[in-house]
């Protein structure tokens, strides 16, 4: 059978003993235990390989259980020990301006991965092992003598089992270790304190967060010049950022929106499925909202999509003298063919104001 190497063991008096706390000539003078099944260990202290505790005589103890109860133990000791001892919250934290901007967005308006810290030593006073709560029995038990009412914490050790998941369900704190593996697990949680997605995972926690503003996510933004052109800024170009909102980036623009990303307009798929692309967009919701008298040659019914060249064309460009299809807005101005697609300007104002907001001027 492989010797199984341990760092730690127990003496009579059922107190953790680490190896490095015995030397050559303490090694015989008190009796020491296997934190596991109770037999009898020695110390193995050579010259040439790092000191360990290994059973004096051949056992089936096969360490499966050692962890988890020298887990146990050891974060037993340290809270008791110890005036601080953390747990480290990991979150993504929204934006502070989540409840109103009318921009925000899950993926990319929050902050990813704030820790937050949190000293259960502060809020906790006693922690005991096996103490029953309720219809559970966690393996520790936090509570606050100072304020019996207080929610108590559960701490699981995960060696084999995870928690059952009628403890997770309830509305009782848990935090469980992440599966240990070796002493240096243990030691990891001793030394750093519980560390939220590293060494453990928490259930039925809702820390405080912190606050945080975003001001990196790209917005898209439409232009309207005097001349009628407009110029649309996409959030895939990442030109124009959320701590732009209010600041116009166009001295002489008339007017400048502020616009959920559409996506990519593409193939036309906009006037197959009848749906205004950002240009319209823009354009209808200042002509509908502002009674604004636009000209431009997005909005002209004789503007269509062609396949084959991959762009918006003018199919009157013959007949207008054009030499080529490929559109020029301002030429709306002066166009003897222009015709408004009415069936754009009908879109719904109410629908549109739901994505777009007004940079001040």
């Amino acid at each position: 059978m492989k010797q199984i190497k341990y760092s730690y063991c127990v003496d009579e008096e059922d107190n953790l003993v680490h190896i490095q706390s015995i030397t050559p000539e303490t090694r015989h003078k008190c009796r020491l235990l296997c934190l596991q099944c109770g037999r009898e260990m020695v110390a193995n202290l050579g010259t040439k390989k790092t000191w360990y505790f290994s059973h004096k005589a051949e056992t089936a103890c096969d360490g499966e259980s050692y962890l988890h109860k020298l887990a146990k133990r050891r974060i037993l000791e340290k809270f008791d020990s110890t005036d601080n001892f953390p747990i480290t919250f990991v979150r993504d934290v929204p934006c502070n301006r989540h409840k109103t901007c009318l921009f925000f967005h899950d993926s990319e308006c929050q902050v990813k991965g704030k820790r937050i810290p949190f000293d259960l030593r502060e809020w906790y006073d006693t922690c005991k092992e096996e103490e029953k709560e309720g219809e559970f029995r966690p393996d520790l038990l936090l509570t606050c003598s100072k304020k019996p009412n207080r929610d108590p914490i559960f701490i699981e050790v995960y060696k084999t089992h995870r928690s059952e998941n009628a403890k997770v369900e309830s509305e009782y704190k848990i935090i469980e270790t992440t599966q240990l593996k070796s002493e240096g697990d243990v030691e990891d949680i001793i030394n750093r304190g519980f560390v939220e997605g590293e060494n453990c995972q928490t259930f039925n926690f809702k820390p405080k967060l912190p606050d945080v503003r975003k001001n990196d996510v790209p917005i898209e933004r439409f232009v309207l010049f005097r001349s009628g052109a407009a110029k649309v800024h996409k959030v895939c170009n990442y030109e124009i950022l959320c701590d732009q909102l209010n600041k116009k980036i166009y001295p002489r623009s008339v007017c400048e929106l502020n616009m959920k990303d559409s996506g990519s307009e593409l193939w036309g798929e906009n006037e197959r499925n009848n749906t205004l692309d950002s240009y319209m967009s823009g354009l209808v919701y200042l002509i509908n909202k502002k009674n604004w008298l636009i000209k431009n040659c997005i909005l002209c019914k004789f503007r269509k999509y062609n396949e084959w060249n991959d762009i918006y064309v003018c199919t009157h460009y013959k007949s207008l003298g054009q030499k080529y299809h490929y559109l020029q807005q301002t030429m709306a101005n002066n166009c003897p063919d222009y015709q408004v697609d009415q069936e754009k300007l009908n879109y719904p104002l109410s629908e549109l104001e739901k994505n777009i907001s007004e940079v001040p001027t």
